[in-house]
């Protein structure tokens, strides 16, 4: 039995939106690859410009016990856990 115009026009459906899905990963995949340099280069930057003094130590500690939230990421910088920063007020 031969294949009708409507299966066959199906099945290359089926095929374009698996070639449509592969191409959105690949690309989804380059951006977080992307975003990850960034951030890294970024994080690069500061240390330089902690090193060299462009940035004061005090000022990067503020930052990030301003903005890191989860307790993993605080311990990484030594810094107190969010449950005693509500207690002193921080």
């Amino acid at each position: 039995m031969t294949e009708s115009r409507l299966d066959k026009l199906t099945k290359k459906r089926q095929q374009i939106n698996a070639q449509i899905q592969s191409l959105k990963a690949k690309e989804n995949q380059q951006k977080r690859k992307e975003e990850t340099k960034r951030k890294i280069l970024i994080g690069g930057v500061v240390m330089k410009m902690l090193k060299t003094g462009e940035m004061p130590q005090d000022r990067l500690t503020h930052l990030l016990d301003k903005h890191l939230e989860k307790e993993a990421d605080r311990n990484l910088f030594d810094l107190p856990t969010t449950k005693s920063r509500e207690t002193t007020g921080a």
